[in-house]
């Protein structure tokens, strides 16, 4: 029976015997308040987090858009003390299973907040859960299971048919898999065989150990695996729960959070959710019929989701029913957003004065700069640069941003072109099993995003592009918005960089309706130079788990052969 008493301890367990990437990492700084007047994470433990939220309001609700997979026949609305109590028991089945402190449980089922309740219950017992997306190549899979170090696996069975993980290579790459939905497989455990399993013993890790594994987008290839511990989780989700004027996070709030939840961003909401306890929606498809009564029946007033999910909800934000009709903040993490997506929604809303909140973040190193827009902020259409483009300000007393030469990696003066490094407390320990890309990305405290962007007079970022995906003497990041904005028919523009050739663009409209020319031409008329438009569909575009757009497969789909301008040394 799950006991919700004083906190846990955490105790140290010697590490004789593990994998080198759990002894052998980078030191990140801890923070304990942005100022001495600021709210602070009551937690950023896994193991614990929704047993003190349980604690501190066990009644307030968190609401599931479908049943969890690892409790197909239980209710979609519980009260925190009710998902605590089913960590408890994944925690049991885990045990009961053979993981062991330091023991790695890779998570690898379909989108859902269970993927989140067995991190938290294999980080409860001590080991080192690692939360992949369902999105991966059999390849991607292969190679990450062989970083972890025969990890334990809990997949589902589209996961075992999909990444073609067949008993030949779970023999060789897992310690033991487990099943969540069933199955008739000898060599693979299921849910059925460890339910009703004694509680395990709890063992967190100390705060300073490595606690979790994440991976980024994977937009350029196989995803780099993310290591963080409670102390570096802690010093990120300082921005989530800080109270900001106008935008911060209230316990009367219901929010509305679709975010992958195998991603780092989920353990900083999770800190938030601790210490704020407000009552969520936690939807894991954001196309689904579910998902759409959801938010018309609960009318969030803070609402948090995907750049490019905000995209492809613009006409959910346009729909009669108006779900976003009472929603006072949204939230864009991950990546820069599109100026007509930030007007259609905070047009989609009663409220006198919302407010859309930017956040430009990343895995390693959490939100690194924030920016508020209000309706006068995004009134121009098609302007160049757009107004998104500047992404704001590195968050007070926490953050440091500069623009460095790529080749000899000195600042360059303000409003110059370059690498943006970032420097600010909670960056992640490692990439596991390739900790020499981690250490080519350091630069004592600072840490080079991959980004190039420059820094304005007064300390705003304005992001130009990935590396990777640069245009010389342009920006697709400022070519896509533009065209979006221009084109309201459009639901998708990329503009590909290919080497020896003007930028690529590569578009879905409405209704797969064929693209008007002249008014392209209009649109186009003073941005540089494109080649003509390829038209595809919206389905088509090849994304991530996190949506965003797989450019180099998109690039090889289209141009087979085809390279890219810049070199992807820092991605």
């Amino acid at each position: 029976m799950i006991t919700l008493n004083d906190s846990i301890e955490p105790m140290v367990t010697p590490r004789a015997g593990i994998p080198e990437f759990l002894n052998d990492y980078a030191p990140t700084r801890f923070r304990r308040a942005i100022t001495p007047f600021s709210r602070v994470p009551v937690t950023a433990h896994l193991g614990e987090a929704w047993h003190v939220a349980a604690r501190r309001a066990k009644g307030q609700r968190v609401i599931v858009d479908r049943p969890p997979d690892i409790d197909p026949n239980g209710p979609t609305d519980r009260g925190y003390e009710g998902w605590a109590m089913l960590v408890e028991q994944a925690a049991a089945w885990l045990y009961q299973a053979g993981v062991r402190p330091w023991d790695r449980v890779a998570i690898l089922k379909a989108n859902h907040l269970d993927v989140t309740l067995l991190a938290c219950a294999a980080a409860r017992i001590g080991a080192i859960p690692a939360m992949l997306a369902w999105k991966h190549t059999p390849e991607n899979v292969r190679a990450i299971l062989e970083r972890l170090e025969r990890p334990f696996l809990v997949v589902d069975q589209e996961q075992l048919k999909s990444c073609e993980l067949d008993r030949e290579t779970v023999a060789a790459l897992t310690a033991r898999t487990i099943c969540v939905d069933g199955g008739d497989r000898d060599d693979v455990l299921t849910l059925e065989d460890l339910r009703g399993a004694p509680a395990a013993p709890v063992n967190l890790r100390a705060n300073d150990e490595p606690m979790m594994i994440t991976h980024t987008s994977g937009t350029t290839g196989i995803p780099k695996l993310v290591l963080h511990s409670a102390d570096s989780i802690y010093s990120l989700a300082l921005v989530e729960v800080e109270r900001w004027p106008v935008f911060r996070l209230k316990s009367v709030d219901t929010v509305s959070y679709c975010d992958p939840f195998s991603h780092q961003r989920m353990a900083t909401a999770l800190a938030a959710m601790v210490t704020v306890t407000p009552r969520i929606l936690m939807l894991s498809d954001p196309m689904s019929a579910a998902t759409r009564q959801l938010l018309i029946d609960n009318k969030p007033t803070v609402v948090e989701t995907l750049p490019n999910i905000y995209l492809a909800w613009e006409p959910l934000a346009r729909d009669a029913s108006r779900p976003f009709r009472n929603t006072r903040v949204f939230i864009n993490s991950f990546d820069a957003i599109h100026t007509r997506t930030i007007r259609t929604f905070l047009n989609a809303t009663d409220r006198r004065l919302p407010v859309w909140a930017q956040s430009w973040s990343q895995t390693e190193a959490g939100a690194i700069v924030i920016r508020p827009y209000l309706r006068r902020s995004v009134r121009r259409v098609g302007i160049r640069p757009p107004v998104t483009q500047v992404l704001g300000k590195p968050v007070p007393f926490l953050c440091k941003v500069r623009a460095v030469d790529p080749d000899t990696g000195r600042e360059v003066p303000r409003g110059q072109v370059g690498l943006i490094e970032v420097s600010q407390p909670g960056r992640s320990l490692a990439y596991v099993g390739e900790q020499h890309r981690h250490d080519l990305k350091r630069n004592g405290w600072w840490w080079n995003t991959g980004d190039l962007g420059l820094v304005s007079r007064w300390g705003a970022v304005r992001l130009v592009d990935r590396e990777i995906d640069r245009i010389p003497g342009s920006s697709s990041i400022e070519l896509e918005d533009v065209l979006l904005d221009r084109l309201p028919q459009t639901t998708e523009v990329v503009v590909l960089a290919v080497a020896g050739s003007t930028p690529v663009p590569v578009l879905s409209t409405t209704d797969d309706r064929p693209l008007d020319r002249a008014e392209w031409e209009r649109g186009v008329a003073d941005l540089p130079a494109m080649a003509d438009p390829i038209q595809i569909r919206w389905e088509d575009f090849p994304r991530t788990a996190t949506w965003k757009i797989r450019r180099v497969a998109l690039r090889e789909k289209l141009f087979s052969g085809a390279q890219a301008v810049g070199i992807g040394r820092w991605t």
